[in-house]
């Protein structure tokens, strides 16, 4: 497969070295980055490259417009003078323009829209990563207000200083998207859409959808019960495949509150399954309980890789993180047990 690759055509060596450390940092997606300040270099490489997406400023490209559209994919033109127009298609040009002067950050989401809006040029486009072995945390106890998603999140972000980490959540309502700082457009359920209907743009997806936060990368969760539940095992398991194999994610962590279709199915997927439990006889009974629907339903080998949690009352700050390194090293001696 050839290699696609983004141009950056400004005059400023200055502007332009910026934009380019930027991208390279947070634009994941798996673009060759090129940059070029002056004219007859960035021509000579046109003639023997194909670019499948060019930033170039207003000034640097101005004379250059059908050399461009020959030989550039989709075209994004950085106004300087005084631009007030939309950021959007002008269908005078078949162009797509904005404000050179937006933060990069702003530069970088109108990349990911070209990039998901352009009809071809940008299919299989996948993200940067080295091959690896994913494994899927699942944390899932029957108990409610065990603290699940606290465990869960400072989990992934201990996992996430070391390996490349995503968190998703299965709670209706949840009250995880309050944390971030921006709320989130889509969620998981768009995310399930994109990995069924639109694969082959699903890393530009995701780079648009994922939010980042402590290391980790979430994708929100579903907003209603009804939602999760039409997910299905199978929908999950495609997802976690398109996870690790496309976008390169070493842990996916599950946050099992609700119950999408054939959740036992899905604790089984699980390498390493931890469940929180209390000592008192109503909620000893209720564990219980579960394990016995388990072994009834021969789901055994879930209970043979989890990780029973209890946490003291007065487990808090340093000394809950040291708690839940400790279980992180429990699990992964599941893990080796199951290698």
């Amino acid at each position: 497969m050839m290699e696609s690759i983004l141009a950056i055509f400004d005059k400023s060596t200055l502007y332009s070295m910026r934009l380019s450390e930027y991208l390279r940092e947070h634009l994941k997606l798996s673009f060759s980055i090129q940059t070029f300040t002056e004219k007859e270099e960035f021509m000579a490489f046109l003639e023997s490259e194909e670019v499948s997406l060019l930033v170039a400023s207003s000034s640097a490209s101005l004379g250059l417009e059908e050399a461009l559209r020959d030989r550039c994919g989709s075209v994004m033109i950085l106004e300087e003078e005084d631009f007030k127009g939309p950021s959007g298609w002008d269908d005078s040009d078949g162009f797509f323009h904005m404000s050179k002067y937006l933060p990069a950050g702003k530069i970088l989401e109108k990349i990911l829209t070209v990039c998901m809006e352009s009809p071809d040029g940008f299919s299989d486009l996948g993200i940067r990563h080295m091959e690896n072995d994913c494994k899927v945390i699942g944390l899932y106890t029957p108990l409610s207000g065990s603290g699940q998603t606290t465990l869960a999140v400072q989990m992934a972000e201990q996992l996430a200083r070391t390996n490349k980490t995503i968190f998703i959540s299965f709670e209706s309502f949840s009250a995880l998207t309050r944390t971030f700082d921006d709320e989130a457009k889509q969620d998981i359920t768009d995310m399930m859409y994109y990995a069924d209907c639109e694969r082959d743009k699903f890393c530009i997806y995701l780079e648009k959808i994922k939010i980042r936060e402590y290391g980790v990368d979430y994708i929100a969760p579903a907003k209603t019960a009804m939602q999760i539940k039409e997910m299905g095992y199978e929908k999950v398991r495609e997802l976690i495949a398109l996870l690790s194999r496309e976008a390169g994610y070493e842990y996916v962590i599950l946050d099992l509150k609700d119950y999408p279709e054939g959740f036992f199915d899905i604790l089984s997927m699980c390498d390493v399954l931890y469940t929180i439990g209390r000592n008192n006889s109503a909620d000893q009974y209720r564990m219980g309980k579960y394990n016995k629907v388990l072994c009834e339903n021969g789901y055994e080998e879930v209970l043979s890789k989890t990780v029973r949690c209890f946490f003291p009352d007065d487990c808090g700050g340093a000394s809950y993180k040291k708690h839940v390194g400790e279980l992180i090293k429990k699990g992964q001696e599941v893990l080796l047990l199951g290698a």
